[in-house]
């Protein structure tokens, strides 16, 4: 059973808040610079995250998050989902809370020097220790539901690359069985796989969305090639047919599940459109007769990846209507609506119904101007759904 917050703690922890809106990032940095020294912790973390400062700013806020919700945790909780999908993903495990916890407060400690007193240290021990309670039960409680599945499992499962496909100049599709040739567990469209990289000079983990539909056989992940990126030229340049990669679950909530049968506009830019994809597909499939609407942008719609696969989804009945976006070329398929220039907040929210759902996936300034910008122009935040790997912060 979870131990409840001493009743000291939370008024002591909102009392820091001045203290972490003036120093959050600085304290988050020395916390990140303490832990990246374990290989094993620091392999977790999107090391361009960790450069360019977007984990750090996104931590700080969710600890400001926390002091400021401290008596009311049940505002956090589309965060707390959202940290256990992403914790599940890399294996997190309970021994590792409390070397986070200590690279924590010993950050706290640092930067606040003085003004970090003994009462201040052990409301926010105690305020850790809570958190790290409620997501070690969350974690196990996911573990074991997915591991229970019919093909499901836990930890890492070995695949092998069945096929790997060319969808455009930049993008690659790489078709995973595993190598036990046992079923694997059904996803929900919009959920992602997570990869265990310790080879040619790369520990890592990174995710990518499944782009098929769903199919006990295995997945396809659908991966674009960053001329920046060391994981995504790998995949391209050294990962081929035959060879296998250690593999999580699929995660994630970014799901039409959870929003029931309500309708959804799918807006993407890029390869965000792969979650969105396998969810097009998984609707063809099931016949379901949902509103679906896909706004997809793309810089030269002629040569866009996936475009024969959108022709025929556009074509079924029923299955969803289609626009693309595109600042060259018009494509050649008449059952999708092709328009000139880059999709707009305000063309998106001409679309929305009084029960409609917008799904945003894309590069990070794409994400921020479509969900600030409809929710500038009054669409309820509840009802914008986005995904995004690596730090949110500066997106939402």
């Amino acid at each position: 059973m979870i131990q409840p917050l001493e009743s000291g703690t939370p008024a002591i922890v909102k009392a820091t808040i001045p203290a972490l809106e003036a120093h959050g990032v600085t304290i988050t940095k020395t916390m990140y610079a303490s832990l990246m020294r374990d290989p094993a912790i620091a392999a977790m973390f999107n090391q361009t995250d960790q450069a360019n400062g977007r984990q750090p700013h996104a931590l700080a806020a969710a600890v400001l998050a926390y002091a400021r919700h401290i008596e009311h945790p049940e505002k956090l909780e589309a965060a707390l989902n959202l940290i256990v999908e992403r914790h599940v993903a890399v294996i997190v495990k309970p021994e590792q809370y409390p070397v986070v916890g200590a690279a924590l407060l010993g950050a706290i400690k640092t930067v606040l020097g003085e003004a970090a007193t003994p009462a201040i240290m052990h409301a926010w021990g105690d305020a850790y220790r809570f958190l790290a309670d409620v997501l070690i039960a969350r974690e196990a409680r996911v573990y074991a539901e997915r591991s229970a599945l019919p093909g499901g499992w836990r930890d890492w499962r070995t695949f092998r690359v069945e096929r790997r496909v060319q969808e455009s100049d930049t993008v690659t599709s790489f078709w995973l069985v595993p190598v036990d040739s046992k079923p694997v567990m059904l996803h929900k469209p919009g959920q992602f796989l997570t990869f265990r990289l310790d080879r040619d000079g790369i520990d890592t983990r990174r995710s990518y969305s499944i782009s098929s539909a769903p199919d006990e056989r295995g997945y396809r992940i659908s991966v674009k090639r960053d001329p920046q990126g060391l994981v995504s030229r790998w995949f391209h340049d050294r990962l081929n047919v035959g060879d296998v990669l250690d593999v999580t679950p699929p995660a994630g909530d970014f799901t039409l599940a959870s929003i029931g049968g309500a309708p959804a506009i799918l807006v993407s830019a890029g390869i965000g459109i792969t979650p969105f994809l396998s969810m097009l597909l998984a609707a063809r499939t099931a016949g379901e007769r949902r509103a679906l609407h896909l706004v997809h942008g793309d810089h030269d719609l002629r040569t866009m990846p996936f475009e024969t696969a959108l022709s025929e989804l556009a074509a079924t009945e029923s299955t969803a209507k289609i626009d693309l976006f595109g600042s060259e070329g018009q494509g050649g398929a008449s059952s999708m609506t092709c328009h000139k220039g880059r999709v707009s907040a305000e063309w998106v929210l001409q679309q929305t119904g009084p029960e409609t759902h917008v799904f945003v996936c894309g590069p990070r300034g794409f994400q921020r101007d479509m969900i600030g910008g409809l929710t500038r122009l009054g669409l309820n935040r509840e009802r914008i759904h986005h995904e995004f790997f690596g730090s949110d912060e500066g997106v939402s």
